[in-house]
């Protein structure tokens, strides 16, 4: 990957980590054709894969940054490159970037700074969504996986780390390293109430998937948490960081407007599966809970390579049944050109701008998955899209069909 970086950054004298140049174990698909200029889809070989937490334009004592969204999406990317350089990785090597956007000038910023950031032939994936965010005067949040210099031939053991010139939650690690091999993508797990007695509670739901899988806290590279209101999301991460003891791994927080509290999914780093496996990926149901023929409540990947798509949104504005229809039609073409197919996705998550478009999602998946090998999934409801007359994006996660 050419090494290009935010003009915000120059002169900042951020010592960049020396990465593994990815050559052709990284490939892009539909270059420049997804949302906001980014490629439809990313796939990855190989290569430990640095995951942020999610960024805020804070300057290191936590305070917003100016509150002119191209100003707040600078400070945002800058905060990104700290993240990634605590993880021996870089801007110039992320293949997923993930942004929450307050409005859609905010998602036009994003897109500016991703023109600047990267040329075309070596643009990240990217989702996007809009929601209020962690701090009231935010614009835009991000956070971002990355080609990974970290455990390089260190064994399997993921990396938690923080960087000092990033404020957020004491605990709170700012990215960790997931090592190329298993990893586990566990769907979310919800529960009502105060936010942190919720969370905690959420965690506890995790622990027994954990103890199933034969896996351990310590191996959760990411937790992303779907939360409402937003403005509890720091009593849910501190809730979150003393469930661990004080050392937590990252965290992403988006708004959702279901009727829950929180939901909590996670990344985790699958060393109880390294030996005696056969490529390829499972779909498994832990005891005590139910199986649906459109989720599994856990996907576990055994193949080398990741396929990240960008956000898919439909078409057609304002007709959530074809955005649906639309959506699974473009997802099946990129993911042909990328070497899979809709039998191999590991994770999916699903964003509802309104009750419609969420029934007609319901109704109209069982069309296109097979219910022995749905993938791991969350369904938000969220204020918006950040695009224009679209009620639906989806995310995937995927592998290779062979």
């Amino acid at each position: 990957m050419t090494s290009v970086v935010l003009p915000v950054l120059l002169g900042l004298g951020l010592a960049l980590p020396a990465v593994p140049s990815p050559m052709n174990r990284v490939q892009r698909f539909g270059m420049g054709n997804g949302p906001l200029g980014s490629s439809q889809a990313v796939r990855v070989q190989g290569y430990p894969l640095a995951h942020t937490a999610q960024v805020l334009p804070t300057d290191a004592s936590g305070r917003i940054v100016g509150s002119d969204r191209n100003a707040q999406t600078d400070q945002a990317f800058r905060n990104l490159q700290h993240a990634l350089a605590a993880g021996h990785s870089s801007l110039d090597q992320v293949v997923r970037l993930n942004a929450v956007v307050r409005d859609a000038a905010a998602a036009d910023a994003v897109a500016n700074a991703i023109e600047r950031s990267f040329p075309v032939h070596d643009r990240p994936a990217v989702t996007l969504v809009q929601g209020r965010l962690p701090e009231g005067a935010a614009l835009v949040a991000l956070d971002a996986v990355a080609v990974s210099a970290a455990g390089m031939g260190d064994g399997p053991e993921s990396l938690w780390s923080r960087s000092d010139s990033l404020a957020g939650p004491l605990g709170e690690s700012h990215v960790a390293a997931l090592p190329p091999g298993p990893t586990v993508y566990i769907s979310g797990r919800a529960a009502d109430g105060e936010p942190g007695e919720a969370a905690a509670d959420v965690l506890g739901q995790l622990d027994e998937t954990l103890a199933f899988l034969q896996l351990r806290r310590a191996e959760i590279v990411q937790l992303k948490c779907f939360l409402r209101p937003m403005s509890s999301a720091r009593e849910a991460a501190r809730a979150i960081v003393d469930s661990f003891g004080g050392h937590a791994p990252p965290m992403v927080f988006v708004e959702w407007l279901n009727r829950q509290t929180i939901e909590i999914e996670a990344i985790v780093a699958d060393t109880a599966a390294r030996r005696n496996r056969l490529p390829g990926i499972e779909f498994i149901t832990p005891p005590g809970l139910k199986a649906s023929p459109v989720f599994s409540r856990v996907a576990r990947v055994l193949h080398s390579d990741t396929i990240f798509v960008s956000t898919l949104n439909g078409r057609t504005a304002r007709r959530g049944d074809l955005q649906i229809h639309e959506m699974f039609a473009d997802l099946s073409r990129i993911l042909s050109q990328a070497g899979s197919d809709l039998r191999h996705l590991a994770k999916a998550t699903y964003y509802v701008a309104d009750d419609l478009t969420s029934r007609k999602l319901n109704e109209i998946r069982p069309e296109f998955y097979d219910p022995e090998r749905a993938p791991a999934a969350s369904k938000a409801s969220v204020r918006g899209t950040a695009v224009a007359g679209r009620s639906l994006a989806v995310d995937i996660i995927a592998i290779p069909s062979q």
